[in-house]
């Protein structure tokens, strides 16, 4: 808007701004969510175009937008995400498509798990939530079929469920607009998710195997690994302060500038944990932050992948604090636990061996151990699982504090099917202020002539206002200096008219503005002069500090 650059330095348009607000809105929206971590899929008119059960694996179609929609899936996955199919369907014929379709971007092995049967989508959800060991809330469920979304909407108000558009051309862009799939930084860990968890079924399948928890823990051959980090691995420490809900102590959620910061401090240190078994590498999984002070150490971070839960690694991060706090000849460890809606896990690990060292404090619990005890401090694994009681802890929880709301399903829909280009945003924010205005005058007096009626749509336009009479002062509506400035801007590009903003303070309503400029094709002498002068100040004002800095 070069008009509008040489009246007040502001160079864009509105448009641009809507464009550069989304951009921040987008970017804000994914720093405050919680992070999605399964995608589940139907498949008929989903994956592909027709019914693999009446059309055969030959007969469906694979059109570009569905191209588009695997390829865009395996992203996702190259990202972090879980993907698993389900559709009801018979089995057979799903597989039989991505055996024979050569043209099929998505293969199997791309998926984690899937369910094509022909029960309610909702039931087969709570499955894979239970066989992934995942909260329903980190499930985003796409399909074409209104009647499944609702159904699963109803029954699993946990899942961000999403209609695939029904015309195929708009499967792109609804995609691109869906917020919940945005990443903000991709780590070595989350491009090997999917191998993790497709090897976390099969230790599932091992445990069911095995007589007891003793002989499962003796035969995975469990590695742990437990250091201090390298600068290569602080971003996915970052990340597992923002992506480990269940157990983690304080829930302390930390960038990578901040935990820099902090480790950048004398008294402040950190332990990773890494845990390799017989089936694959679990890769960094967990994370210690602790401050050290003169009689004690306190633990500011503590956390745990629930991949690895149940498994003794919690007990051998705390007994590596406890021989830390030994050799630095500090007698107490002190850890605190600040309940959550989501962290019961943790405070079930410490329960038992905790009560002597338990002190009551706002919202939680603060223990403090003898560093000797914490040294000597042994997983004895016994009948019970710690993953399935987090497990069925946590369906608790889920059921009873549902994150996702039906009105947070119907705005991010609508986001991708309405809200993908910036003159759309633009024009619904703007319809948007005139339904919220409460500037219209109580002594309205409606436009006449061409010019007025031009003049009060460029002030609703700018000001937002559902209507503007020829009386309505300007500045008494909502007109700001900045307003002003757009205001000229458009009088100038849309009527062809040259106005200053001294005009518009000496005429501030539609009836005097529009006599003002009415049939004059040349800025008033005085006004031009004004202007002159203005601008020349400007220019002298710019010379005197470019010689001030050479």
């Amino acid at each position: 808007d070069s008009h509008g650059n040489d009246l007040g330095h502001i160079p864009y348009t509105l448009p641009f701004f809507t464009s550069i607000g989304t951009s921040i809105v987008r970017l804000i929206f994914s720093l405050q969510n919680n992070l999605y971590k399964v995608i589940a899929l139907d498949c008929d008119n989903t994956l592909w175009k027709g019914v693999c059960g009446e059309d055969g694996p030959k007969g469906i179609k694979i059109t570009e937008s569905y191209k588009f929609l695997q390829q865009f899936m395996i992203d996702q996955i190259q990202a972090g995400m879980l993907l698993c199919l389900c559709s009801k369907n018979n089995e057979e014929d799903v597989l039989e498509v991505f055996k024979q379709r050569d043209d099929m971007f998505l293969r199997t092995e791309h998926l984690v798990s899937w369910r094509t049967n022909w029960d309610y989508k909702s039931m087969n959800l709570r499955s894979l939530a239970e066989e992934l060991n995942l909260g329903l809330d980190s499930f985003i469920f796409i399909d074409d079929n209104p009647v499944e979304c609702a159904e699963v909407k109803a029954n699993c108000p946990e899942v961000l469920t999403l209609q695939l558009p029904q015309n195929e051309e708009s499967i792109p862009a609804f995609l691109k607009n869906i917020w919940a799939f945005d990443h903000l930084k991709v780590t070595e860990e989350d491009k090997k998710r999917t191998k993790m968890y497709q090897e976390n079924i099969q230790r599932d399948k091992y445990l069911s195997s095995s007589l007891t928890l003793k002989d499962f823990l003796d035969g995975l051959n469990l590695q742990i690994n437990i250091s201090q980090p390298n600068s290569n691995q602080i971003e996915r420490v970052s990340q597992l302060t923002f992506r480990t809900n269940q157990f983690n102590f304080t829930t302390i959620r930390r960038s990578e500038s901040e935990i820099i910061s902090l480790l950048d401090k004398e008294n402040h240190s950190c332990l990773i944990t890494h845990v390799s078994d017989r089936f694959g590498d679990y890769g960094l999984v967990g994370v210690l932050i602790y401050k050290i002070e003169k009689e004690k150490i306190d633990v500011d971070t503590f956390l745990l992948s629930c991949r690895v839960l149940g498994r003794g690694v919690e007990h051998k991060i705390l007994s590596e604090l406890g021989s830390i706090a030994l050799e630095k000849q500090i007698n107490f460890v002190e850890l605190t636990y600040q309940e959550t809606k989501k962290n019961r896990p943790a405070l079930d690990f410490i329960y038992n061996f905790g009560k002597a060292y338990k002190s009551e404090i706002p919202g939680g619990f603060r223990y403090s151990f003898p560093s000797e005890f914490l040294r000597n401090l042994k997983y004895e694994p016994t009948s019970y699982t710690a993953e399935k009681g987090e497990e069925k802890q946590a369906k608790k929880q889920e059921k009873s504090t549902p994150k996702i709301s039906r009105n947070y399903n119907e705005i991010i829909q609508q986001i991708g099917i309405e809200l993908y280009d910036t003159n759309k945003i633009f024009t619904s924010v703007e319809e948007f202020k005139v339904t919220q205005s409460k500037s219209e005058s109580l002594n309205y007096v409606a436009p006449e002539t061409d010019l007025e009626m031009k003049l009060a749509d460029i002030w609703q336009t700018v000001l937002g206002a559902s209507k503007i009479g020829l009386d309505d002062n300007f500045f008494e509506v909502g007109g700001t200096s900045l307003k002003a400035v757009r205001l000229i801007a458009i009088i100038k590009k849309e009527l062809k008219k040259s106005i200053s903003v001294v005009t518009l303070f000496e005429c501030p309503t539609v009836k005097l503005l529009s006599k003002k400029i009415g049939g004059a094709n040349e800025k008033d002498e005085s006004e031009a002069k004004f202007e002159d002068n203005v601008n020349r100040g400007v220019r002298r004002r710019e010379k005197i500090i470019s010689r001030r800095r050479s």
